[in-house]
């Protein structure tokens, strides 16, 4: 029941299931230790951008190689009704979005509104977004509901996953190709009465079909906000093609390939993703 209702635009907030709490506070026990100086919201607002990124990039390493880290969310997914032996997810994204962050030079595609999907993520991918410190109203993420099933003109036919990947991937902050990179926008800004800020404290998650339309908001809530984004699909929407319909996304290749089963590492078969993906084009 809850996943058909994400598949048609519903979203859920909540908090972590107590036996999911390690998987919380090992991760802001990381942010603790590389920001041991002070409070990491605020030292994080205060040092160099670069300074910030090789901080943010061991602190990821170290959530990449605990590989027990993720046992710890089988209790969430089960409380969604989630089997974890069908969950195919994508590397744990850790975030900080400094205060007055936008204001400077280059990050403007930060802000960019887009549905994952435009960066040749799955139709059918689930996103939790997971506040790891607090963040406050207007200071996290913006979705527009109304555009769910409403395609909205964008130049993702530009994107192609293979080059994306070549020029450094998802969150690097020193390629030597990073000025080829493309970030797909929509050509107007929305207007959606319905749009909503998505915002929360540690132990809180959110929700949501990443087939949404959204987009991070500019921080100026006077600190500095870490925030962990975990994208997954499971197996049998794969195989069975199920899950929000293609409305707007151009972008070529496919996120599938890197999305292993969280408990054997395993890849979906081939033939499975290029159905899924053939089957999404047509759509």
């Amino acid at each position: 029941m809850l996943l058909e209702s994400l598949f048609v635009g519903e979203t859920f907030s909540g908090k972590f299931p107590n036996e999911s709490y390690p998987f919380l506070n090992t991760i802001k026990q990381y942010i603790n230790e590389e920001f041991s100086e002070g409070d990491p919201v605020i030292i994080s607002s205060q040092i160099p951008y670069l300074a910030l990124a090789e901080r943010m990039k061991r602190i990821r390493t170290r959530i990449y190689q605990n590989l027990s880290l993720k046992n710890y969310l089988f209790p969430l997914f089960e409380s969604w009704g989630m089997a974890p032996t069908d969950v195919y997810v994508d590397l744990f994204r850790l975030r900080c979005v400094p205060d007055g962050f936008h204001k400077n030079e280059g990050s403007l595609s930060v802000l960019y509104i887009h549905r994952d999907s435009w960066y040749a993520n799955p139709e059918n991918q689930i996103n939790i977004w997971i506040p790891i410190t607090t963040v406050r109203p207007g200071a996290g993420f913006i979705l527009y509901p109304s555009y769910f099933d409403l395609p909205i003109s964008n130049d993702s036919h530009l994107f192609d996953y293979s080059h994306w990947m070549e020029t450094g991937g998802f969150q690097e902050t020193t390629h030597s190709r990073l000025a080829e990179k493309i970030f797909p926008k929509p050509d107007f800004s929305p207007n959606d009465p319905k749009r909503f800020s998505v915002s929360g404290g540690f132990g809180d998650y959110f929700l949501f079909s990443s087939h949404h339309l959204h987009g991070t908001e500019e921080n100026n809530q006077g600190f500095s906000r870490f925030s962990l984004e975990i994208r997954f699909v499971l197996g049998e929407t794969i195989r069975n093609h199920r899950g929000p319909k293609n409305t707007d996304n151009g972008s070529t290749g496919t996120t599938l390939y890197d999305m292993p089963q969280i408990i054997t590492g395993e890849k979906l078969p081939d033939e499975v993703i290029q159905s899924y993906v053939i089957s999404s084009a047509l759509s």
